[in-house]
């Protein structure tokens, strides 16, 4: 017989399912920090993240090494490794969103103020060396453009 046995399966999938759990976990604290407006907290859970995010490359590239899912048979293992995915994509998913949606938030923030930056700096005028009020007459805002 060419099948694991379902300990066998069991035993090799569930580091990669407790640290999608983790992982899920982590990014659902995450999103609770946003929301609650609390972003500098987030930092605190920086270390975890990236120990957990190189723990599921390193379980993920042992699952292909070994031929799969097809490999590891078709258990219950498997079905908990589905699910939990499935959960974490979810969590994933709305994180992105909220992660977005704070970025846009931010850049019109930045445009609001670049742009009454702009309206003062064309209300005030000064003297110029011949005696003349002069106005600014290219006024700039900062933009900044980057993507996270």
């Amino acid at each position: 017989m060419t099948n694991n046995p379902p300990s066998t399966t069991q035993n090799f999938l569930d580091p990669l399912i407790n640290t999608i759990k983790d992982l899920t976990n982590v990014i659902s604290q995450e999103t609770d920090l946003l929301k609650t407006r609390r972003p500098k907290e987030l930092e605190k859970l920086l270390p975890l993240k990236n120990q957990l995010m190189a723990s599921y490359n390193k379980e993920m590239a042992e699952l292909n090494s070994r031929g799969g899912l097809q490999a590891s048979g078709n258990g219950s293992a498997i079905r908990i490794l589905k699910q939990e995915t499935r959960i974490f994509q979810s969590v994933l998913d709305r994180h992105t969103r909220l992660v977005k949606a704070l970025k846009k938030i931010s850049e019109n923030m930045i445009k609001a103020i670049s742009d009454e930056v702009i309206k003062t700096q064309n209300r005030t005028s000064h003297y110029g060396a011949d005696g003349s009020k002069s106005r600014n007459r290219n006024p700039t805002s900062i933009t900044l453009n980057q993507t996270i």
